[in-house]
């Protein structure tokens, strides 16, 4: 999983001051502004999923503008940018599936979204990706952020046999590019895909 989104785009801070949105589905219901949220999103994300981090395209049939915490129970976060994240839309994990579970709470996963930014935490600090595919959590967390990581990986099916498989292939890949001397920063611009796995190895 991705860290959050922090660059806010031009496009989006001067659409706020001129109209003052509360409503994400109904303030925010303009073309070029949900085109130019996507774009800015996806770039700041690389082209990958939020969550997955499986590669994305600009495609409107493949992609959506998730809210991380669901905006029809968190009213006030509707138009907040660190609370979007750019998901593919496979219903078996990431962004649809999580909207078939509980509501999102701080409490339960991971506070990959918080108002205050000292509480909010980067997936990355928590998570680690094995050789067999699978995302695990670290053994340094304490086991209150153990339980709320694992939860997160639950809560969004990061484990999804899909996922698993791909990640096992490319960790394959990758010890065949490094047996040959290729550097880890190299080796990622071959799949510009999985950020993470790569930065754990």
């Amino acid at each position: 999983m991705l860290n959050p989104n922090h660059n806010e785009p031009e496009c989006f801070i001067s659409f706020k001051v001129k109209n003052s949105p509360h409503s994400y589905q109904d303030d925010c219901n303009d073309y070029e502004l949900r085109l130019c949220l996507r774009e800015a999103l996806i770039k700041e994300q690389k082209y990958q999923c939020f969550y997955c981090e499986k590669k994305i395209l600009n495609d409107t049939s493949k992609v959506h503008i998730d809210h991380i915490k669901q905006r029809d129970v968190y009213h006030k976060l509707e138009c907040k940018y660190s609370n979007m994240a750019l998901s593919c839309n496979e219903k078996t994990h990431c962004a649809k599936f999580k909207d078939k579970q509980e509501i999102w709470d701080d409490s339960k996963f991971l506070r990959i979204f918080s108002e205050n930014s000292e509480l909010q935490e980067n997936p990355s600090d928590f998570f680690i990706y094995r050789s067999n595919g699978k995302i695990g959590v670290k053994k340094t967390l304490s086991e209150n952020e153990k339980k709320r990581a694992i939860n997160t990986i639950e809560y969004l099916n990061l484990n999804h046999k899909n996922l698993i498989q791909v990640r096992e292939n490319i960790f394959l890949q990758l010890e065949m590019y490094k047996n040959n001397g290729y550097q880890i920063d190299e080796i990622y611009t071959f799949f510009n895909e999985f950020e993470n796995l790569f930065k754990g190895n």
